[in-house]
């Protein structure tokens, strides 16, 4: 079928074209007070189609594959390519010398039946209920993704990639007296279905949930911060686009001049790995059928240069790094490599800090470009190297270029997130928090 397709767009005066076709499918439950309230199965095909006319590069993006569609959609890339002004680096990729091989084995969700997947949802709500602090659960949610990906072109490319996994998670609303009232949830990614433990994902929800409980206020002023290995992870992600070189392209990072030269703290070693051991997904080419692989973004605090697709790799005379995703310049899978002691050995040292649990405004919150951030967030007062009470109310302020200059200390306790970034827990010197 797609070499059909290929033939036809040559055959129109396209000098290359590639296609690139996703098929997902998906099914979604929720239960709510012990009855299921959502069942949706969905299935969807799309292609998108890049065609190079007249040393221009085009995209059409379609879910009819039927030969008369496909054939209009080709006259389509055609006219947007003859209307386009702006000339960029037009490429379509012969393809690389290999690529790295991912071993795990894909499950298929399907094989277990729709009542089993509705009876873990109503388990764990169930167990959350339990908890006398709990005054309802607000949803229980299960979803499973099965995604298969093909990348073909008139160059000879031809690669393919599948992926399957599931997630749940509750969201348990806690209470105690009549005015403190949190929320909280933890969302478990499996790859398999008996990687499914009700029991204790609802014990996580409750720990989490019990410990927002009974809040306090702490006085303004600039504290010694640790953040959890969850935060860390979202910070890192917030800021990932800096090494973007469509940012660097665009002036849109401070790092444009700034390659091989130190910018981090020498503790901070930053990577790209695709094929991480313990990351949820390991994707063995981008979008644009480029190999991924491993590459430090910072070495020893020194930032090593851009992450790039074809076209900014062409603009600035250097490798593509296969970090083109969802038609953008991404990570696959960020990790800030971790130390050596654990995190209740590091906040032994401080006698009166907080550690950074919650943060609300992540992207209202932070200017990519400067640097500066001020976040809504929540967490834990340390005293004496031990966690002493709930911390609610604050705001932190900072610059995460300074505050990446100033690391006391990186943990060992390497978490990935959903979103491939994974991080352990890091001490920071001090940050500015506003509170009462």
């Amino acid at each position: 079928m797609y070499q059909k397709w290929l033939d036809l767009g040559l055959s129109k005066g396209i000098t290359d074209l590639e296609i690139y076709a996703v098929h997902n499918r998906s099914l979604k439950l929720s239960v709510y007070q012990n009855k299921l309230d959502q069942h949706v199965q969905s299935a969807v095909e799309s292609v998108t189609i890049r065609g190079i006319y007249q040393n221009k590069l085009s995209t059409v993006r379609f879910e009819n594959l039927s030969d008369e569609n496909v054939s209009k959609m080709l006259d389509q890339l055609i006219e947007n390519a003859k209307a386009l002004t702006v000339v960029e680096p037009a490429i379509i990729y012969e393809g690389s010398k290999d690529y790295p091989v991912v071993k795990d084995e894909l499950f298929d969700f399907k094989t277990v039946p729709v009542i089993e997947k509705i009876n873990l949802l109503k388990t764990l709500e169930h167990e959350i209920l339990a908890c006398p602090e709990v005054s309802q659960v607000q949803t229980t949610m299960y979803q499973e993704v099965e995604s298969k990906t093909a990348i073909v072109n008139s160059k000879g490319l031809n690669l393919s990639r599948q992926q399957s996994y599931a997630y749940a998670y509750a969201v348990g609303v806690f209470k105690r007296g009549e005015t403190d009232i949190q929320t909280a949830y933890d969302i478990k990614l499996a790859k398999k279905f008996s990687d499914f433990d009700p029991k204790h994902m609802a014990k996580t929800t409750i720990d989490m949930g019990v410990a927002k409980l009974g809040g306090k206020s702490i006085p303004t002023g600039s504290y010694p911060v640790i953040f959890s290995n969850e935060m860390f992870s979202d910070m890192l992600g917030v800021f990932s686009s800096i090494f973007s070189g469509e940012q660097a392209f665009r002036n849109m990072t401070p790092l444009k001049t700034k390659v091989n030269e130190k910018i981090f703290d020498e503790k901070i070693n930053l990577v790209n790995d695709p094929m991480h051991s313990d990351a949820f997904f390991k994707p063995t080419f981008d979008d644009e059928g480029v190999a991924s692989k491993k590459r430090h973004v910072i070495k020893d605090g020194i930032f090593t240069g851009f992450n790039h697709n074809l076209k900014t790799a062409k603009i600035f005379n250097t490798e593509p790094t296969g970090n083109s995703f969802s038609s953008s310049i991404q990570m696959a899978n960020f990790v800030l490599e971790p130390g050596k002691r654990s995190f209740d050995d590091i906040i032994k040292g401080i006698s009166s800090g907080v550690l950074i649990t919650d943060l609300i405004g992540l992207h209202a919150g932070v200017k990519t470009v400067s640097g500066e951030f001020s976040l809504q967030a929540a967490g834990q007062k340390i005293e004496n190297g031990k966690i002493a009470y709930p911390v609610k109310m604050i705001v932190l302020s900072g610059n995460f270029f300074d505050m990446m200059n100033h690391v006391v200390e990186i943990g060992s306790d390497l978490k990935f997130s959903l979103s491939g970034v994974a991080s352990p827990s890091v001490h920071i010197e001090s940050l500015m928090i506003g509170g009462e």
